[in-house]
C-alpha cells in the first residue's frame, strides 16, 4: 500500500506539506506502539488534530505542538455515560500530543448525516445533545479540569474586540454591522458572569459524535470550557439549522434544536449569550480560514454576515 505521507489529504491540502509529512510519521510510530498500521488506517474528519482510525484504536495527533494532557485529565473524568472511548495511551512527541484511544463501533455523524432520515437527524440532534448535558450535570466535579477560554471563547473582551476588529476589515463591513458586532459581542462579556458557569463540550459539532443507529459517542474535548451553556446551544444550532454551504435550512433536526435552546437558555441573558457565543464561534473560523487561505468559500463570512442581520440570522426564532 502506498505510503499516505506522501499524498495529500483533502484535510491537508492549506497545510504545510513538510508539516504534514512530519505528522504522519509520529502518528504512523504512535500507532505501530500500540498495535495498529497507519497506512491500513482510515483518516477521520477534524481539523485541528489528525486522526486515524482502524486496528481496534484510534490515533488523534496535534498538528502543531501542543500538550494533550488537560483534555486526557477530564476524559478519564467524565461519567461513562458520555461514550468516550477509553484512552489506552498518550504522550508528546517532538512536542506533538497524542492520545490513543479505543475503537468503537459507529461512523461519524457528519459522514453519516446525509444518510439519515429526517426523523433520525431529529433524533440525533436530541441524543447528541443529551451526551452533552451529562458533561454539563457534571460540572460540579468536572470544572477544575477546564479553563474559563478556549476554543472559540476569547479569554477577554479585548481579545474578541481585536477578532472583530480584523473582520471588519477582512470582510468590509458596513458601519451599521460593525456598531451591531461590537455591541453583540459587548453583550456577551457582560452576561456571562451573571449565570451558572458549566463545564461545555465547546466544540458539539457533528463531527464529534459516533452514530451507530444512535448517537453512541461523544468525542473530543480538546475545547471543552467553563462557561454558559450557550456554548454548546449556539453550536447545536448552527449544526442543526446551517448548510455545510453556510446557507438556512428548515428541517425537523432545526426544530428539535431551537426546542432544546428555548428549554435550556438562561431565562434572562439567554438571547444576548448565544448571540455572542455564535459570533464568537465564526471569529474564530474566519480567522482559521483566512490563514489557510481557504478565501474562496467563506463560509465564516456567510454566516457571520446572517448572525449580523437585524433578525439574527439562523438564531431568529430564538432572539425574538
Amino acid at each position: 500500500m502506498k505510503d499516505p505521507s506522501t499524498s495529500i489529504h483533502p484535510l491537508d491540502q492549506d497545510r504545510d506539506p513538510i508539516s504534514t509529512a512530519l505528522v504522519w510519521s509520529l502518528a504512523a510510530k504512535v500507532a505501530a506502539h500500540h498495535g495498529g498500521d497507519l497506512a491500513r488506517m482510515q483518516r477521520a474528519n477534524g481539523y485541528s488534530n489528525a486522526t486515524w482510525v482502524g486496528n481496534g484504536i484510534a490515533v488523534r495527533i496535534a498538528h502543531t505542538p501542543v500538550d494533550m494532557a488537560r483534555e486526557v485529565a477530564l476524559v478519564q473524568a467524565l461519567p461513562r455515560e458520555v461514550g468516550h472511548p477509553e484512552i489506552l495511551g498518550e504522550g508528546t512527541t517532538e512536542g506533538h500530543g497524542w492520545i490513543v484511544s479505543a475503537e468503537i463501533r459507529g461512523q461519524n455523524l457528519q459522514e453519516a448525516w446525509p444518510t439519515l432520515t429526517p426523523a433520525e437527524q431529529e433524533a440525533a440532534v436530541r441524543q447528541l445533545w443529551a451526551r452533552a448535558q451529562i458533561v454539563h450535570d457534571a460540572s460540579t466535579s468536572l470544572r477544575t479540569l477546564v479553563a474559563s477560554h478556549g476554543g472559540f471563547v476569547p479569554a477577554s473582551l479585548e481579545a474578541a474586540t481585536a477578532a472583530a476588529n480584523r473582520a471588519k476589515v477582512k470582510l468590509g463591513l458596513s458601519s451599521a454591522q460593525q456598531s451591531r458586532l461590537h455591541g453583540i459581542i459587548e453583550g456577551y462579556f457582560r452576561a456571562a458572569p451573571l449565570v451558572a458557569q458549566t463545564v461545555n463540550h465547546g466544540d458539539l459539532a457533528l463531527m464529534n459524535a459516533l452514530w451507530d443507529g444512535e448517537v453512541v459517542a461523544l468525542l473530543d474535548f480538546e475545547f471543552a470550557v467553563l462557561g454558559p451553556v450557550e456554548i454548546d446551544l449556539c453550536r447545536l444550532v448552527c449544526e442543526a439549522r446551517v448548510s455545510e454551504e453556510g446557507h438556512r435550512i428548515h428541517s425537523e433536526a432545526g426544530n428539535a434544536a431551537v426546542e432544546i435552546a428555548v428549554r435550556h437558555m438562561d431565562p434572562i441573558h439567554g438571547r444576548a449569550l448565544i448571540h455572542g457565543a455564535a459570533i464568537l464561534d465564526q471569529l474564530r473560523d474566519l480567522d482559521i480560514w483566512t490563514a489557510a487561505g481557504s478565501v474562496e468559500d467563506w463560509r465564516p463570512c456567510r454566516l457571520l454576515a446572517d448572525l449580523l442581520d437585524v433578525d439574527g440570522g439562523y438564531l431568529a426564532p430564538l432572539l425574538r
